[in-house]
């Protein structure tokens, strides 16, 4: 858990996430893909906004921003704000 290079690692699969989010709304997907489509939006799109009630104490007692915290929240949910909260990232 005090590893940043495995949170890095989350990290760029929540993007990834994002990528393949935005990629099925302009081609969208059929089959198994299509439920996996819906799975991964629904926890992206409701679970990274739900998230900011945990995220944005971490972000102010690390100093940052509101605007700041609420992007990396919004971007990486819980694979930005929990390492940041470990002292694994700083500021």
């Amino acid at each position: 858990m005090q590893n940043k290079l495995f949170w890095r690692g989350q990290m760029g699969f929540a993007v990834a996430g994002w990528i393949f989010i935005f990629w099925g709304a302009l081609s969208p997907f059929a089959g198994v893909l299509n439920v996996v489509w819906w799975v991964v939006l629904l926890l992206w799109a409701v679970g990274h906004p739900l998230e900011l009630a945990m995220s944005l104490p971490v972000g102010k007692r690390a100093g940052l921003s509101l605007q700041r915290t609420i992007a990396m929240t919004l971007v990486f949910g819980i694979t930005w704000w929990i390492p940041l909260k470990l002292g694994v990232f700083e500021r």
